[in-house]
């Protein structure tokens, strides 16, 4: 089971598969097909839902952005 988290830029998306690879997670940097208002550019990262608590902390503690969080 994978869940996504919702980074709208590329950029920020790169830099979370980046700090997440380097913590030991992997992730796969993905455009959402139809992104809705407030989902900036649409880019999300994709990862395994059992080191989902682990992974959101990992990404606020670096001050990334996220703008939601979906299960798959």
């Amino acid at each position: 089971m994978y869940f996504t988290v919702k980074l709208g830029s590329v950029t920020n998306a790169q830099r979370a598969q980046k700090l997440l690879a380097k913590n030991g997670f992997v992730s796969r940097v993905s455009r959402l097909q139809n992104p809705k208002a407030g989902d900036g550019c649409g880019y999300v990262i994709r990862a395994n839902e059992r080191n989902r608590d682990e992974i959101i902390h990992i990404l606020k503690k670096d001050g990334i952005n996220i703008l939601g969080v979906e299960s798959e």
